[in-house]
């Protein structure tokens, strides 16, 4: 493969990813309401953990992590998702923006999707990158964390906006959504890692 069409390939997968709902998303609304910079600042945090796992990758190949690890993860990770929709929802619209950096973080290593999207999807693009060395590397690392940054910074400004422009309604809408959002996932994710020690 050639290197621009190797990096469209990059954008064009990352985006499938980024795009779809889940987590990173519904907190980035929820903290959007309040911070419009929210998504760069949570984009920064998921940041953080996404290059190591890309480099460790790209350097040493699959990880070994076991089912074990994963349905971990994912009954750690629902009840983290199910507790930040409840302190939420209590909170009654006053969000606290703190968080942001360490959204990022939380949302990314306690989702099992997430380290499996890596180990498969993730892994593959990876690959493709070795043939260009470092600068394969490099420029898988830029495109697929714009993609985030990108995306991320439009939906917190976005929630801000319409925040700020439709008042209380627009607030409570984003909130429904956020929390929705994070107890679907959170069920989800601590169902699943539940069913597999049980």
């Amino acid at each position: 493969m050639e290197f621009l069409p190797f990096i469209a390939s990059v954008v064009l997968i990352s985006l499938s990813g980024v795009l779809a709902p889940g987590p990173l998303l519904a907190v980035t609304m929820s903290e959007g309401r309040t911070n419009r910079f929210a998504g760069f600042i949570i984009s920064m945090g998921h940041a953080s953990v996404e290059i190591p796992i890309i480099i460790g990758l790209f350097l040493f190949g699959s990880l070994a992590i076991t089912d074990d690890i994963k349905a971990g993860i994912g009954l750690i990770g629902g009840l983290v998702l199910l507790y930040l929709a409840y302190s939420e929802y209590s909170s009654e619209g006053e969000v606290k923006t703190a968080r942001g950096f360490l959204s990022g973080i939380l949302m990314s290593s306690l989702n099992p999707y997430f380290i499996m999207w890596w180990l498969t999807i993730g892994f593959h693009l990876i690959l493709q990158s070795i043939t260009f060395g470092l600068l394969g590397l490099a420029a898988f690392i830029v495109a697929h964390e714009m993609c985030d940054f990108l995306w991320l910074g439009f939906v917190s400004m976005a929630a801000h906006k319409s925040s700020k422009t439709l008042g209380k309604k627009a607030e409570r809408t984003l909130t429904l959504i956020s929390v929705t959002i994070l107890i679907v996932f959170g069920i989800y994710f601590a169902y699943n890692g539940l069913a597999y020690f049980v």
